[in-house]
C-alpha cells in the first residue's frame, strides 16, 4: 500500500552517478564499456520512482496542481538544457557544412519540443547519418521521459477523481508497454528503441516501486536485494554490446538492478556504503547536465576527427571537461533557477528561451544550414559536397510497387512479358534510380523486380548475428518470386568483399564458417556457385556484376578538412584515382566472380567504366563539380540515372 512519506534518499542520487557515468565512460571508451547505454534505463526507473512519488502524495492529499508540476518540470529541465542547446547551434555555424547545420537545426527543434526521439526513429535507417555525428543525438531519452509526464499525471488525475484501482492501472499499463517492446524487439528494433510506447513501463517499473513500497523486508534480505541489484547493472553494463537487440528482452536485466537497489532501501549495505558516498551523492547531483553536456562534447570531437574515435586521451579531456561544465550549469543555471526567488517569473524566462531556441532551430532548417556563409569555391562547392552526403538512402523509387519481408524488399517496376529479377544489397540496389529513368523516359521494355536488403548478399547460408540477421531471408525470397513469376533473367550482385567482418558465418555442408576466414570465403562463393546453378534450373539466365570499390577520394566526408576552429577544402580533392589502383582492390573477390563465371556460365557485367567514363583514372566529381558518390562506395542517385548506364541492354 502506498505510503505518503517521502524522505530524501541520498542512495538514489548515488544510483544516478552509476546511470550517468555508465553512459559517459561508453560514449567516451566505446569498446571498454560496451554496455553503458543501459544507464538510461536506469535513470528511467529512477524518474518514475521520485515523480511519481510526488504525484501520489500530492493526490492523496488533494494538493495536485498540473500548473506547479509542469512549473517544476520546466525549473529541473529547461535551464541546463537551453544553454546547451544554444552553445551546440552556435558551434555549429563554425564547425558544420550547410547540410550539417541544417540537420542540427532540426535536432535543435525537435529536442526543444521534446521530440527527438520521433526525429531520430524518422531518420533511422541504413544510409542514416552515423549516430557519433549527431551532437543532440542523446536528447531522445529525454524526449520519452517528457511524453510519459504529459500522460501519466493526467491518468492518475483521473483515476484519483474516479476512485480507481491505481494499483491495477500500473499493472495494465505495464504490461501493455512491455508487450509491445516485446513486439516491437522483433519487427522494428529502431521503433523499439525510440517510440515511447515501448519504454513507458520502464517508468511505470520505478512508478509502481513508489505505489507499492515494501516495508516487511529484513535488514538481511535488503542487502543480499541490494547485491543481486548491484551484479545485474554491472553485468549489463560489462557485457552488453551495441549489437544486441536491445531493449527487447535485454534490458529486463538492468531494469530490475534499479529496481531492487531502490526497493532494498538507504540502510541496504551497498546502498549504504556505496552509494550513499559524498563522490557518488554530488555526481548523482549534477548528472542531468553532465548528461546533458558530455554527448555534444564527444560528437564534435567525432565530427572534427572525420568520423574517427578521440584518442583515449582526448576521451579523457572531453569527459573531464563535461565535469567541469556540469558543475558549472548546475551551480550558475540550474540552481538559481529551481531553488532562488522569483520562480514564476523565472520559469516563463526559461519557457520562452527554449521557445526560441525552436524557432531558431526551424529557421537554421528551413535555410538549408545558411549555405551563403561559404561563397562557392572555383571548380568545388562546399555546399555541393554536404548536398551528396545526403543523397542516399536505401529506399525505392517512386515508381515502384513495394512488399517487405523482414529486412527484404521486393520491388517492382514495369510491365510486359521479359521478365527481369535483380537481386542483392545496397551495391545493387542503387541501380534503381536508373530503371526509374528508363521508366520515365518509356524505354523500360522488361518487367523488372528488386530483391533487395540493405546489408542482404544473394548468397544463401550468411548468418549475420546482429540486426541484419533477417538477411538470410534473401535468397529463398528470390527462388520464390523466379518460380511464381517465371522470372526469365536474374542479376546478383553485392559488395562481395564486405562480408568478411567479424561475426559473420557461412554455413556450408552443415559446417558453420567465419567468414573472415580462407575457408569462409572459399564456402561463401561456392555456395554462390550452388545458387546460380539452382536458378539457371529454374530457367533463369544468371548475370553477376562486378563489385564497385570503395576509396576515400570518392567520400564526400573526406572533401572536408576540419579542425576546432571551422573547416576547409582537403588539398588534391580534385586527384582522380587511377584505374588499376580500383582494380587492384577488387582483385580478390573478381577473381572469385570470373571463377565463377566460367564453371556456370553466368556472364558478367562490369560497372565500373560506367562510373569512371571510361578513362584511366577515376574523377570523384560528373558535371559542375558534383561529387558521384554519396559515401565510400555507394553511388548518388542523380549520378547513377544518367550516367550509369551498363545494365541498360537487358532493360531495353
Amino acid at each position: 500500500m502506498y505510503s505518503t512519506k517521502i524522505h530524501y534518499r541520498p542512495d538514489i542520487d548515488g544510483l544516478r552517478a552509476f546511470a550517468v557515468l555508465s553512459v559517459v565512460l561508453h560514449h567516451a571508451f566505446p569498446n571498454a564499456v560496451t554496455g553503458g547505454y543501459v544507464g538510461v534505463d536506469v535513470f528511467f526507473v529512477i524518474s518514475g520512482f521520485l515523480i511519481s512519488s510526488i504525484l501520489f502524495t500530492e493526490m492523496d492529499e488533494h494538493r495536485f496542481s498540473f500548473a506547479d508540476f509542469y512549473g517544476r518540470r520546466i525549473r529541473r529541465i529547461f535551464p541546463a538544457l537551453a544553454v546547451c542547446l544554444s552553445v551546440v547551434l552556435a558551434y555549429g555555424f563554425v564547425a558544420l557544412t550547410p547540410s550539417e547545420l541544417a540537420q542540427l537545426g532540426k535536432h535543435v527543434l525537435f529536442g526543444a519540443g521534446f521530440l527527438s526521439n520521433f526525429a531520430l526513429w524518422s531518420e533511422s535507417g541504413y544510409f542514416d547519418t552515423a549516430a557519433t555525428l549527431k551532437p543532440l543525438l542523446h536528447l531522445w531519452s529525454l524526449g520519452v521521459e517528457e511524453q510519459f509526464y504529459i500522460v501519466w499525471p493526467i491518468l492518475l488525475w483521473v483515476a484519483f477523481r474516479m476512485k480507481a484501482k491505481v494499483g491495477r492501472l500500473l499493472a495494465v499499463l505495464f504490461l501493455a508497454s512491455f508487450a509491445i517492446n516485446i513486439a516491437l524487439s522483433i519487427t522494428s528494433i529502431s521503433a523499439d528503441f525510440y517510440l515511447p510506447v515501448s519504454r513507458f513501463w520502464e517508468l511505470l517499473a520505478g512508478a509502481g516501486l513508489a505505489w507499492w513500497r515494501p516495508t516487511i523486508l529484513g535488514s538481511a534480505v535488503r542487502s543480499w536485494l541490494s547485491f543481486a541489484g548491484l551484479a545485474a547493472l554491472l553485468t549489463s553494463a560489462a557485457l552488453f554490446t551495441p549489437e544486441l537487440r536491445f531493449p527487447g528482452w535485454p534490458v529486463l536485466l538492468p531494469v530490475a538492478g534499479a529496481v531492487a537497489i531502490i526497493s532494498a532501501g538507504r540502510e541496504a549495505t551497498v546502498n549504504r556504503v556505496v552509494f550513499s558516498k559524498r563522490a557518488f551523492v554530488f555526481v548523482g547531483i549534477i548528472s542531468y547536465p553532465l548528461y546533458i553536456w558530455h554527448w555534444p562534447l564527444i560528437s564534435y570531437a567525432y565530427i572534427i576527427r572525420l568520423g574517427k574515435a578521440p584518442t583515449p586521451l582526448m576521451a579523457l579531456g572531453l569527459v573531464a571537461a563535461s565535469f567541469l561544465l556540469a558543475w558549472a550549469t548546475y551551480r550558475f543555471i540550474e540552481y538559481p533557477v529551481r531553488f532562488g526567488a522569483h520562480r514564476h517569473r523565472r520559469t516563463q524566462l526559461v519557457a520562452a528561451s527554449m521557445a526560441v531556441l525552436g524557432a531558431c532551430g526551424l529557421v537554421v532548417w528551413s535555410k538549408g544550414g545558411f549555405p551563403e556563409r561559404f561563397p562557392p569555391l572555383p571548380g568545388i562547392d562546399v555546399r555541393k559536397i554536404g548536398n551528396a552526403k545526403l543523397d542516399a538512402d536505401f529506399k525505392p523509387t517512386r515508381g515502384m510497387e513495394l512488399s517487405d519481408h523482414d529486412w527484404t524488399l521486393v520491388a517492382h517496376l514495369g510491365h510486359g512479358a521479359r521478365k527481369l529479377a535483380l537481386a542483392g544489397d545496397s551495391l545493387l540496389f542503387q541501380y534503381g534510380p536508373r530503371v526509374q529513368q528508363l521508366a520515365d523516359e518509356g524505354q523500360l521494355a522488361a518487367n523488372t523486380y528488386f530483391v533487395t536488403g540493405p546489408r542482404c548478399p544473394p548468397v544463401p547460408g550468411v548468418i549475420q548475428q546482429d540486426r541484419f540477421a533477417g538477411c538470410r531471408n534473401l535468397p529463398g525470397k528470390l527462388i520464390d518470386l523466379v518460380r511464381s513469376e517465371k522470372v526469365q533473367s536474374v542479376v546478383l550482385g553485392a559488395g562481395w568483399s564486405g562480408y568478411t567482418a567479424e561475426g559473420m558465418l557461412i554455413e556450408r555442408d552443415g559446417r558453420q564458417l567465419p567468414l573472415n576466414t580462407k575457408d569462409g570465403t572459399d564456402a561463401f562463393y561456392a555456395n554462390l556457385e550452388d545458387y546460380v546453378r539452382l536458378l539457371q534450373g529454374e530457367g533463369a539466365k544468371v548475370y553477376l556484376v562486378l563489385a564497385t570499390t570503395g576509396h576515400r577520394s570518392f567520400d564526400p566526408s573526406e572533401m572536408i578538412a576540419r579542425s576546432v576552429t571551422g573547416f576547409r577544402i582537403a588539398p588534391d580533392v580534385e586527384k582522380a584515382v587511377p584505374i588499376a589502383e580500383l582494380r587492384a582492390v577488387l582483385a580478390a573477390a573478381d577473381a572469385k566472380l570470373r571463377a565463377v563465371s566460367e564453371r556456370t556460365g553466368a556472364p558478367l557485367l562490369d560497372p565500373l567504366p560506367d562510373i569512371c567514363d571510361g578513362s584511366e583514372s577515376c574523377s570523384p566529381f560528373f558535371g559542375t563539380g558534383e561529387p558521384k558518390f554519396s559515401d565510400r562506395t555507394h553511388l548518388r542517385p542523380v549520378f547513377v540515372q544518367q550516367n550509369v548506364r551498363f545494365l541498360d541492354v537487358l532493360f531495353k
